[in-house]
């Protein structure tokens, strides 16, 4: 058994280590200090790092610092728990406080709620072993050393082992002799226990409480190698000269598997490490030197190593199963390098083509040489054209070409089957043949400068031009029949019905200067371009350009995946190969590049590996739940996008947008993972965010709202509110303006309506006054009528009388009637406007006075008549009435009077009262009807501005009723006794 062991190992050790990649992190470019203590991985992918005074959560890209626990001792030491129960507890130096990682942060717990791992019981101070490494120190002070597994516990005291089973509690000593010096080399594989015996080559295994000797691996007990173990990843590391192995036990057999060598793991302290098989990432954690994260690789990098030689890669053709040889004489493998022949440094390495019969044949200094394989390369022959540059050399088909230019002549010489050395056939082109590629037995592509020259062999011309204006690189054809181009600067081409079809660029535009492109049996293209080295599936690349649906998705390999260089060459002939065993080549600026397709892996995240909990705004860093909320008057905030991932992020396609409107574009999300809010106006978004989780070039998504607060005036309240006063204003300005019209309209309606009633009672009046005008004409025509008349009567008698007494009579009688008529046209004036003057004077007159100014007006014409006028009003009773109204009315009645009065007497008296005065006139003529009388009293009940209707009983009495409804007054109408009428003026006073 043990020689098996031995061959098996051996055999192991022939198969070559894997190369790496080392990124170290150290207090100058992430970590607070450079001493660590142990690494864990948790469920959710994150890595933590205990520290002096504080814990680290790493993602990929940055370090998360948690240090704000109120501890007396925040000096952490080793992880232990459970990492599927999401459960991963750190205790401090003092194992009196720890803390709980979970949910991808964590907490301060009570020693209460959790073992602790270690402690004083019995006299007795116990000490949990979690991991083994070579930092730690078994001291003597700790009586009891202990391992606690899920089936039992293992104790370590007084040189005996004692299992304690976990259920019955039962205690089994072990039949065994063992010091805890043998400790440095314990570990652990699930329930099976192991301690290394250097001494006896042995390796103790212990399980459930019973023990046995097993064989394994030299290396276990090699006294040069060192034990790491840890207990709560379950993970078993041998390093022997810095050579790192990783543990195994499987179906009752120790295994291990080589990694890598690290030469100086011995010289860094190194007590913590961690291996994540599915991403190839050993992390190694150093007391002094910070952290080291050595990433296996799946490409192997080819160099000559030879001094003062430069390893810039070009042409090269397949030599052998898994190598390639170049001009000058190098064979290359993945891992090494020999020379073949003896040839001095090229520095024109671009083409090299092989013949029918294995020969060399190749370009430099403007010749064409043959290198001879039946002499091993030894002998060599060359052509040279004189006056003629060789341009490239150049294999399809079956033809063998070469590009020659003389001047501005580009001719490509077709030489005869199997041999360079005769030509057959001359194109001359217009320009340059950069890439030749024979499409079938009589069309010859041939790529230059401007586009594809189609010719034909048969026909010995050129019948078509494709893609006219394409510096053409390479013709490429892949298994499925398609041609491809590369372009200098102009990216990759898919002919297509004699087309060229541009192919969608990477998302820097680094295809846009691509090389050459090989497929591996999975129809994946490997395209190589002057920045790294692309993957893309060929179904998916020639669906989206059917029809473009979504994004086409490269992923892109550089330094961090092995390369030494990310520059990979082209402009060579040929410039990569697909070698027997699978692997593929391709040449750059630091040698070649080999690598089996089917076991370069790609990385993405799962679907639900991105977390949004956490944001920074105002400088304060926030948890968040369900979404971001951010205040008002926020200037800027940033997002963290939690997202454990070890790649390039660049190939899973990280971006953000917040969905505010239809046209928001998607933010590459760069290596810090934060997405960055600056002033966003106040309301409701969605920031939308979306990666690659597999290389079908499907995005997932991931949501979380963000609400922006708005100071109330950026409410939607106060803008309604804002329009609504306004509408409220306008409507009110309106409405009042409205109002202002309609009453300005009513108003004036009103005043056109009052107005035109004025105008009707004006109009009403002037005809009124108009016909009562024309009346008083005609009643001072009447009142004037009868004096006139007696003048007149009293002048024909004069003329007809002889009798000087009845002369001198008349004479006299005309006299005081002519005075009397005189004296009363002199009021004719205010006898006209009695309508218009006041109804009251400020001097007072004595009613006797008026009264006897008619009298005697009157006196002498009724003296003709026989009757006589008496004035028995008082002497002493005054009025301030308009006199001129009262004369008027007192001139109308006595003239009436004395003119239907004969051989009787007029009588006037006077009464008065504290509210009226009454004067009566009385006469006793022939007096009214019964019927005028009560017409008249009937004149009095009708309103002022009535209009009233004359009968033909006169005019007089109608004008003297207007006059005393003007002065408020009243008439009354009755028949005087025994014979005629009684009119009484009442005046009011």
């Amino acid at each position: 058994m043990k020689l098996l062991y031995c061959i098996s190992f051996l055999f192991f050790l022939c198969i070559r280590g894997q190369n790496y990649t080392t990124q170290s992190y150290t207090m100058d470019n992430g970590l607070p200090q450079n001493s660590i203590k142990d690494i864990v991985k948790d469920k959710y992918g994150f890595m933590w790092l205990s520290m002096e005074g504080r814990i680290l959560r790493y993602d990929g890209s940055s370090f998360v610092e948690y240090k704000d626990f109120k501890f007396k001792n925040l000096s952490f030491g080793d992880f232990c728990g459970n990492i599927n129960k999401d459960s991963i507890v750190v205790f401090n130096a003092s194992e009196k406080n720890a803390l709980l990682i979970s949910r991808r942060k964590p907490a301060a717990i009570t020693s209460g709620k959790i073992m602790t791992p270690g402690g004083s019981e019995n006299n007795k101070v116990y000490k949990q072993i979690f991991k083994n490494n070579i930092t730690i120190r078994y001291v003597p002070y700790i009586d009891t050393y202990f391992i606690r597994l899920d089936t039992g516990s293992y104790y370590f005291e007084n040189n005996r082992i004692i299992y304690v089973d976990q259920k019955s509690y039962r205690k089994t000593k072990i039949d065994l002799e063992f010091s805890n010096s043998q400790l440095k080399r314990l570990f652990v594989h699930g329930e099976h226990l192991f301690i290394a015996d250097v001494k006896t080559k042995k390796l103790l295994h212990l399980y459930q409480g019973k023990y046995s000797y097993i064989d394994a691996p030299p290396l276990y007990t090699d006294p040069e190698t060192k034990m790491y173990w840890q207990q709560i990843t379950g993970q078993v590391f041998i390093i022997n000269h810095g050579k790192i192995y990783k543990g195994q036990f499987t179906d009752g057999t120790l295994k291990l598997t080589y990694l890598l060598e690290y030469k100086n793991i011995d010289k860094d302290i190194s007590g913590a490490m961690f291996y994540d098989e599915a991403l190839g990432k050993l992390y190694i954690g150093s007391s002094i030197n910070g952290l080291k994260i050595l990433s296996l690789s799946d490409f192997s990098v080819s160099r000559k190593n030879l001094p003062y030689q430069d390893e810039v890669c070009y042409a090269a053709i397949p030599y052998g199963n898994n190598s390639v040889l170049t001009q000058e004489g190098i064979r290359y493998y993945n891992t090494a390098s020999e020379r073949i022949f003896p040839a001095s440094q090229s520095y024109d390495k671009r083409y090299i083509l092989e013949d029918e019969s294995g020969n060399l044949v190749y370009r430099e200094n403007n010749s064409i040489h043959t290198r001879y394989r039946s002499t091993g390369f030894m002998k060599h022959d060359s052509i040279y054209f004189k006056g003629k540059e060789i341009h490239g050399l150049h294999k399809s088909g079956g033809l063998y070409m070469a590009s020659v230019v003389q001047g501005k002549a580009s001719q490509l010489y077709i030489f005869k089957k199997g041999y360079v050395k005769e030509i057959e056939r001359i194109i001359s082109l217009e320009d340059n043949i950069e890439a030749t590629f024979r499409y079938n037995q009589d069309l010859l592509y041939l790529g230059g400068s401007n586009g594809i020259y189609v010719f034909s062999l048969s026909h010995n011309k050129v019948i078509r031009q494709m893609g006219k204006g394409l510096p053409i690189k390479q013709i490429l054809k892949t298994k499925d029949g398609n041609i491809w181009l590369t372009t200098y600067n102009r990216g990759i081409y898919l002919l297509k019905d004699h087309r060229a079809i541009r192919v969608p660029a990477d998302k820097n535009d680094f295809l846009a200067n691509a090389h050459y492109l090989l497929e591996d049996k999975n129809a994946n293209l490997w395209i190589s371009s002057d920045n790294g080295l692309f993957k893309v599936n060929r179904n998916i690349l020639l669906r989206y350009m059917e029809a473009p649906e979504g994004a086409v998705t490269y992923y892109r390999y550089t330094k961090a995946n092995g390369f030494l260089n990310n520059e990979f060459n082209g402009s060579a002939n040929p410039c990569a190969h697909e070698l027997e065993d699978g692997q593929l080549v391709f040449p750059s600026m630091e040698g070649f590049v080999f690598f089996t397709p089917q076991r370069v892996k790609t990385h993405y995240p799962a679907a639900g590996d991105i977390y949004l909990e956490r944001a920074k705004v105002k400088g304060q860093m926030i948890q968040l739940k369900d979404k971001l909320f951010l205040e008002c008057g926020y200037k800027n905030a940033e997002l963290y996008i939690d997202l454990p991932y070890y790649a390039d992020l660049e190939n899973i396609y990280l971006q953000a947008k917040l969905t505010d409107d239809e046209d928001s574009k998607w933010v590459n999300i760069k290596n810090d993972r934060i997405f960055r809010l600056g002033n966003l106006e106040p309301g409701q978004y969605n920031l939308l965010i979306r990666f690659l989780s597999a290389e079908n070039g499907k995005f997932v998504y991931k949501m979380l709202p963000v609400e922006v607060e708005a100071y109330f005036y950026q409410t939607t309240i106060f803008k309604v509110l804002v329009i609504g006063i306004l509408i409220f204003m306008i409507i009110m300005i309106i409405q009042t303006r409205t109002n202002f019209l309609r009453l300005k309209n009513q108003i004036l309606k009103n005043s056109l309506v009052h107005k035109d009633q004025e105008l009707k009672e004006t109009n009403n009046k002037l005809k009124n006054e108009s016909d009562y005008q024309k009346k008083l004409i005609e009643s001072i025509s009447h009142d004037i009528t009868t004096p006139v008349k007696f003048i007149a009567l009293l002048s024909q008698e004069l003329t007809q009388s002889e009798d000087i007494r009845s002369q001198k009579k008349y004479f006299d009688s005309i006299n005081k009637t002519s005075e009397q008529l005189y004296k009363f046209t002199l009021s004719l004036k205010e006898y006209t406007e009695l309508y218009k003057q006041e109804n009251t004077t400020e001097e007072e007159y004595t009613v006797y006075d008026l009264i006897e100014t008619k009298r005697l007006l009157f006196e002498e014409i009724a003296a003709r008549k026989n009757t006589f006028i008496y004035n028995f009003c008082d002497h002493h009773l005054k009025l301030s009435l308009n006199k001129n109204i009262l004369l008027a009315v007192f001139h109308n009645i006595i003239d009436n009077a004395v003119k239907y009065t004969s051989d009787g007497e007029i009588t006037i008296t006077s009464v008065s009262s504290d509210s009226q005065v009454e004067i009566g006139i009385a006469d006793t003529g022939n007096g009214m009807s019964d019927e005028q009388r009560t017409y008249y009293s009937g004149l009095f009940q009708k309103e002022y501005h009535e209009h009233l209707v004359f009968k033909n009983y006169g005019l007089g009495l109608h004008m003297v009723i207007q006059l005393m409804k003007k002065i408020n007054s009243e008439m009354t109408f009755h028949k005087n006794t025994p014979k005629g009428t009684l009119i009484k003026i009442l005046i009011k006073i």
